[in-house]
């Protein structure tokens, strides 16, 4: 069973709220289910809708074409309906959508819910329970969804949503076309699992890490990463600070840094701009902070509740002068709270800052997840010096000590008896300010030294079909479940494909890359950005180019169906 529905509409018509009550319900039912959210930047109006996947197997990715769409408005059927399968159909209010075809099924959202619950702001219920009658789910799914999310509410509340909810499930049965043949199977399975949206597994890989300082600017996508930490900061002991702006909220974040503390500063693209100096004062001080930058598209204001994978090669070289950064990609919602603590670990053990690049689509996406494990979480804090440092503390302490490993013992004020000087100028091994050239290039020398430490830690990417296909797709990031999929859909096809998707992004581990995708013969970048931008990366550090690209920069995410039918355009490759 794989079963996708829209659920469209303006913003204000609570479609978010009945497209989450929908995976939630799928959830309770047992089925894997993954959905992504498209909404525009504004309070009111406009055309949203959200695109939910139900299916037996795990889910990474939503794909373009739909069994069942739910109208709120005549626009979500005008932009959908080339999408619906040609057995589907659209369920709408006849007030609402006055479109007579016979993929329509109307029912009367608002009279139900006015009749069976005294509330018409109730047709979003109704809507979830003709969903269900329509699907042949269960409404005991629905039922045990209200007492949970009205629970507080008192059982007046959870009553009426039921009403609702069952006169629209009794509606769909009774109605029911006789030409859909869609329907759930019955799931089986006991396994727990959370609804988790990409920012909140983050946030959960945050706490499990350590993390005790957040400073942050509101910016769409990594608002939601801020509000996660901020719900938390009491029963976690955390301090989360919304700063006056990005430059404040990566300075504060140095500081508290320099403090003891492990620190995370969630951003977007254009506050990741305002960073720029801040990241290089961490790069000199040698000081570990987190850096997240949920992408969207720009350049400016851009397209700002959207998605795009365009800030790579910018957080790369975004510097003044030369120092050691790591760049994370996380792939799925696992993978996002792996790579949180992972970054945690290596920011402390390398003392230099680490950059984790999301997106909005993972950022944003729902998807049905096993439980986090946190007692197989190992925190790492480096040569971090307790009270307990022997001869290294006191006014014989070197902050920027040179070793061979290049990783200089780190005191904390306050926690010890070393004096600890930190500067944003060039240093001595103490934290004095210098001049000469000498001790200039043992201090740069040392720090660069890193980077190639760095480039070790990095990860083998990610390898998935035939080893000796002749193409491969090449990725990063929040692609992954789609170009796993379309992986499959080639080779399905009869034209053997290999996907090899990175995660650890830079420093490139250039003997990975040489033996995921030097062999092949037809080596296809796909990537949310138009300038190709990790194949440059590719290109400039391994001199292996890319022979194809699929490359998509309207704001919207990659499914399986668009890199199939990109690579059958470009019409060049060897099957």
């Amino acid at each position: 069973m794989d079963l996708s529905i829209i659920v469209g509409g303006s913003a204000g018509q609570g479609m978010q709220s009945l497209s989450h009550a929908v995976v939630r319900a799928g959830a309770k039912a047992g089925f894997h289910v993954f959905a992504t959210q498209d909404y525009m930047s504004r309070v009111r109006g406009g055309h949203n809708f959200s695109s939910i996947r139900f299916a037996e197997n795990e889910l990474r990715t939503t794909n373009q074409d739909c069994h069942l769409i739910v109208a709120l408005d005549k626009e979500t059927v005008e932009t959908h309906r080339i999408n619906l399968h040609k057995d589907g159909l659209i369920i709408c209010d006849p007030e609402d959508v006055k479109v007579d075809s016979e993929m329509m099924f109307f029912v009367p959202l608002k009279a139900l819910a006015q009749k069976h619950a005294g509330n018409k702001i109730m047709s979003n219920t109704v809507a979830l329970g003709a969903i269900w009658g329509l699907l042949g789910g269960e409404i005991k799914d629905i039922n045990d969804l209200q007492e949970q999310t009205w629970e507080r509410k008192g059982q007046e509340i959870i009553d009426k949503n039921k009403s609702a909810a069952l006169a629209g499930y009794t509606y769909a049965k009774e109605n029911r076309p006789e030409n859909f043949k869609f329907k759930f199977k019955k799931a089986n399975t006991k396994q727990k699992r959370l609804v988790i949206d990409g920012a909140t597994a983050m946030g959960m890989g945050a706490i499990a890490a350590g993390c005790r300082f957040v400073s942050a600017y509101p910016m769409t996508p990594s608002t939601s990463l801020t509000e996660y930490m901020a719900s938390h900061k009491s029963s976690c002991n955390i301090i989360v600070e919304q700063v006056e702006d990005e430059i404040a909220a990566i300075n504060m974040g140095i500081g508290a840094a320099n403090a003891g503390a492990r620190v995370l500063v969630p951003t977007s693209g254009g506050g990741f701009s305002l960073m720029v100096e801040g990241l290089g004062l961490a790069g000199i001080s040698e000081t570990p902070i987190v850096i997240v930058n949920m992408q969207r598209p720009g350049p400016a204001t851009g397209l700002p509740t959207r998605t795009e994978q365009a800030d790579l090669l910018f957080v790369i070289y975004a510097h003044q002068g030369e120092f050691p950064r790591m760049v994370m990609a996380p792939h799925t919602h696992e993978e996002a709270f792996d790579t949180m603590v992972r970054a945690f670990n290596i920011a402390d053990k390398m003392q230099t800052p680490v950059i984790i690049l999301g997106d909005q689509f993972l950022a944003d996406s729902l998807k049905t997840n096993p439980v986090f494990d946190f007692s197989k979480v190992e925190i790492d804090r480096g040569k971090l010096i307790s009270k307990e440092g022997g001869d290294l503390l006191g006014t014989d302490y070197r902050r920027y000590k040179l070793n061979d490993d290049a990783i200089s013992p780190r005191a904390v004020p306050g926690r010890s008896k070393a004096l600890v000087r930190v500067i944003g100028d060039e240093h001595d091994e103490e934290g004095n300010l210098i001049e000469d050239a000498k001790t200039r290039i043992a201090q740069h020398e040392k720090r660069l030294k890193k980077i190639e430490m760095l480039r070790n830690m990095g990860r083998k990417p990610i390898e998935y079909g035939p080893t000796d296909a002749p193409s491969v797709l090449v990725s990063w990031g929040s692609s992954y479940g789609a170009v796993k999929e379309a992986v499959d859909l080639l080779n399905k096809a009869g034209r053997p494909t290999k996907m090899a998707h990175f995660i650890d992004v830079y420093p490139l581990n250039h003997e990975h890359v040489i033996n995921a995708v030097s062999k092949h013969k037809s080596r296809i970048a796909v990537e949310s950005n138009a300038t190709s931008q990790f194949a440059k990366l590719i290109k400039s550090e391994t001199g292996i180019g890319m022979t194809g690209f699929v490359l998509r920069y309207d704001g919207r995410p990659l499914t399986p169906e668009y890199i199939v039918s990109k690579i059958e355009e470009g019409g060049d490759l060897p099957w």
